[in-house]
């Protein structure tokens, strides 16, 4: 049926403005209540939205005068449920007892058409009671909106008719199939949405513990007791209490009236509520900064306290439904209500049979009570330390330590991890807040078997008191999130308090310390510093002391970076993350520290290519010799920091090179000929691509390449410059994939071209990007903000000054440094660029024009205005 169809007399059109005024004028009240926080003392928004919109009906429908007793309106999803947030759609159902009159078609355009000028997302439809049944039967979605459908006008006797026939014959047959379709739905769920009780940036409505999890309940209690029996009957039959409703209704009241703010605050239906969107929602909810954290913290620290509790009564009503048990009765009849004395013996059988101990939604709920009443008796308890080290060493962290956590438990036992359990590093790199991270860190610890082949060896020859240090040093290592410029510092002395008060041994206590103390050091130095600089390697060596702390300090350092997300954690990064652990070890396996080694490196390299060279003689396009007297102009860092396969696919590079420089300069002289030759080897290096460019050396080169490649919309993550003899460099550089894998050839021809016109002057680099930073900024960018931050270290190397530079992330950053960085005559040595969702931590080592150190103070407090202005 088109609309073009249903045209209204000009009387109905009347009406229907009228009716949808009021409408309007009354949405308008209840819209202007959130911009500010929830009152108790006020109706429901959900639920007046749709009385709201059930008088409309009822006005519309007897205006019209026709079917009024042969139709029945019937609200069905949230509508039915009485649960309309702002963005919500209206599912509003035609039902016709034996077949659709002629004059249900004339209903529509009255009803209908006012609400769609009015902006409203309809879902509707004509249905007779028999089509009804037969979609319900095939098709569970249909069925589930049935179960939520509510009488709003019309003819009462037809709506009744299809709910007695729908509990009669469609629920006995197919309830038991319904019930499988929830279990699959929650799988689905699981996949697609996450569990909202740890996530970030939760999905309030499909997520865990959302607003879909009430709704399972109400259509799993309706598949067993009927659809006449309330919930509240129905809650008391399967076992839970009074309390239990209540605070499941306070829960969803409290999901909807977050929903209802996100609706209001992006103007459309909304379920995921990102984090650049959480302050102004928790400003909407009324919270507000204090107790050390933010208002937003406390706000998502709440949230997921919620559908925690929304998850797990679920859980125990699936559970009981499926096992005809009272929920959570069958293993608790015999445990009396959780007291501080009972709590670790709960512990220590939680260490024994997690999967039983501490489960079961009314020993949660007892668990939840005791945490809230009696924390201050929970933390002073004796024998701590060795019930935590029981736990931890058993193989089952994740799983004791979560409903530890869940219940409150654990915060109540340890108030250190209370006061940073629900910060949020509000940098688009961190999956969690700090709790959950401590407990995935956990997590990642314990699968370290199968992580990898050097973190599973590891794992694997650790003794038990090693993992327990190590898991220890997992549960304690971010307490120091209190706001502290260092948290590895301030993480430490809570720690090393902490383990005092639990009376654990001197050895192990100061080992978990230093752990903790050290937890950021070979990721910082692997993400930061040249790992080709013997002096680099040193200083980790020197820190971790032993071969047992190093081993340590990498499975903490690989479990935390996993745990902290996907930027923080990919294949390139856990390469870096070995190679300077075997770096740190080959140091510490020696019985002195120095340049011994790095010269016994080097010539093992040097005869490693010479090896190569022999065994594929024939295959390389060139000979022994002039391999050899490649090999005298490559640098000394050059060896050491390339696989010995890549240094002969550069040589050949470099000989190509050669060429087209000796061809261009009898083409355009011996002046001009140089300029803008430059060759591009690219190649995929999995979550990474490797680019690999040769030219002769000339002022602005790096600036120019770091500008293409954001010009053609590429992250750079590293970046190393070899100064070869002759006069010709070679910039290595490892960047995000490109747009489109399969013409990837294309796409490097394109950059490669973007060089040679730059370098010639055919192409204006500032001009192009200064574009992109207009085009592209957000406005998060645009307004600033972040710490921006410039220092210069000459400690650090041996043979280079080292700059950090930490700043807001924005578009074209890196070329405005290295542009910064030419015009002070810096020589740029190697470069690694570490972003942190909004962040950016950059590190250069550097020469100056004369190839030394930044020494004097003044050059040094130039170069650092010079950059903070360039960054800014």
């Amino acid at each position: 049926m088109s609309v073009e169809k249903l045209t209204p007399s000009g009387h109905d059109a009347y009406e229907a403005a009228d009716s949808c005024a009021v409408l309007m004028a009354g949405r308008a009240v209840f819209d202007s209540q959130l911009g500010g926080p929830p009152d108790g003392r006020l109706p429901r928004y959900e639920r007046e939205l749709s009385a709201l919109l059930d008088r409309y009906f009822v006005s519309r429908l007897s205006s019209t005068g026709a079917a009024g007793g042969k139709v029945a309106l019937v609200a069905t999803g949230g509508y039915g449920r009485g649960e309309l947030c702002p963005g919500s759609d209206i599912d509003i159902l035609i039902l016709c007892r034996r077949s659709i009159p002629p004059q249900a078609i004339d209903l529509a355009q009255p009803l209908f058409l006012p609400l769609w000028d009015a902006g409203y997302a309809l879902g509707h439809g004509f249905r007779t009671v028999g089509d009804c049944l037969k979609l319900a039967a095939k098709d569970h979605k249909v069925l589930a909106s049935l179960l939520d459908a509510r009488f709003v006008t019309g003819s009462k006797a037809v709506f009744a008719e299809m709910m007695e026939r729908l509990e009669e014959k469609v629920l006995p047959r197919r309830g038991k199939a319904f019930a499988d379709w929830l279990d699959t739905e929650h799988e689905r769920r699981l996949a697609s949405h996450g569990d909202g009780a740890l996530l970030l940036e939760p999905n309030l409505k499909e997520g865990l513990g959302g607003l879909r999890d009430y709704h399972l309940i109400r259509w799993m209690l309706m598949c067993r007791f009927g659809i006449g029996c309330g919930l509240h009957a129905a809650l008391r039959r399967v076992g839970f209490s009074a309390e239990d409703e209540a605070l499941l209704r306070t829960n969803v009241d409290f999901l909807h009236d977050v929903r209802c703010r996100l609706h209001a605050l992006t103007g459309r239906r909304s379920d995921l509520l990102p984090l650049d969107l959480q302050p102004d929602v928790a400003r909407r909810m009324g919270y507000a900064d204090g107790g050390g954290l933010l208002a937003v913290e406390h706000f998502l620290g709440e949230l997921h306290r919620c559908m925690g509790s929304v998850k797990a009564l679920a859980l125990a009503c699936r559970e009981a439904l499926a096992m005809n048990t009272s929920a959570g009765l069958s293993a608790e009849q015999v445990m009396q209500e959780a007291t501080p004395r009972t709590v670790l013996s709960l512990m220590k059988q939680s260490a024994a049979q997690p999967e039983k101990a501490l489960a079961g939604w009314r020993m949660r709920r007892s668990l939840v009570r005791l945490a809230t009443e009696r924390a201050a008796e929970l933390a002073a308890l004796p024998d701590l330390g060795p019930a935590f080290a029981d736990l931890l060493s058993g193989g089952n962290a994740w799983d004791v330590f979560g409903r530890l956590d869940d219940t409150g438990l654990l915060s109540a036992l340890v108030p250190e991890y209370g006061v940073v359990r629900d910060r949020v590093q509000f940098d688009g790199f961190h999956t969690y807040p700090v709790g959950l991270h401590t407990l995935v860190t956990l997590r990642h610890l314990e699968d370290s078997a199968s992580a990898g082949s050097v973190a599973a060896e590891l794992w694997n020859s650790l003794d038990t008191s090693g993992r327990v240090s190590v898991m220890f040093g997992a549960l304690l290592h971010d307490l120091g999130k209190t706001g502290s410029a260092d948290h590895s510092v301030t993480g430490a002395a809570v720690a090393d308090n902490l383990l005092r008060r639990w009376e654990l041994g001197d050895a192990q206590r100061e080992e978990i310390v230093f752990l903790v103390r050290n937890h950021l050091l070979l990721s910082r130095t692997a993400l930061r510093r040249d790992l080709a600089d013997e002096s680099v390697v040193a200083r980790c060596a020197g820190t971790a002391g032993s071969m047992r702390r190093l081993d340590l300090l990498f499975l903490l350092a690989c479990a935390d970076a996993r745990a902290t997300g996907p930027r923080a954690w990919n294949s390139w990064i856990s390469g870096l993350l070995e190679e300077l652990y075997r770096k740190v070890r080959n140091m510490l396996s020696d019985s002195e520290l120095g340049t011994p080694q790095a010269v016994s490196d080097m010539l093992s390299h040097y005869d490693m290519v010479r090896e190569l060279v022999g065994r594929n003689g024939r295959r390389l396009p060139y000979t022994p010799e002039q391999a050899e007297s490649w090999l005298e102009r490559v640098p000394s860092r050059y060896m050491l920091s390339t696989e010995p396969e890549d240094v002969l696919r550069h040589i050949a590079l470099m000989l190509r090179l050669e060429r087209d420089i000796e061809d261009a300069r009898r083409r355009l002289g011996e002046k001009r000929g140089a300029n803008g030759v430059v060759l591009l080897e690219a190649r995929d290096a999995g979550d990474v691509w490797e680019l690999v460019f040769a030219a002769k050396d000339q002022p602005g080169l790096f600036s120019v390449l770091t500008g293409v490649l954001a010009l053609h919309g590429l992250d750079v993550f590293s970046a190393d410059a070899f100064v070869w003899g002759g006069g010709v460099v070679l910039d290595v550089f490892r960047v995000s994939p490109p747009p489109d894998p399969l013409y990837a050839r294309d796409f490097w021809a394109k950059v490669r071209g973007s060089v040679h016109f730059a370098l010639t002057g055919k192409l204006s680099l500032d001009f192009r990007l200064e574009e992109m930073r207009s085009r592209s900024l957000s406005p998060v960018q645009k307004a600033g903000g972040g710490r921006t931050e410039v220092t210069i270290d000459n400690a650090i190397s041996d043979f280079y000054s080292v700059i950090d530079i930490t700043a807001p992330d924005r578009p074209v950053l890196l070329y405005d440094i290295a542009r910064t960085m030419q015009a002070m005559r810096l020589d740029i040595q190697f470069a690694r660029i570490t972003t942190h969702g909004m962040q950016t931590s950059d590190s250069f080592s550097v020469r100056d024009v004369f190839g030394n150190k930044l020494l004097e103070e003044q050059q040094c407090e130039e170069v650092r205005q010079a950059l903070l202005h360039a960054v800014a």
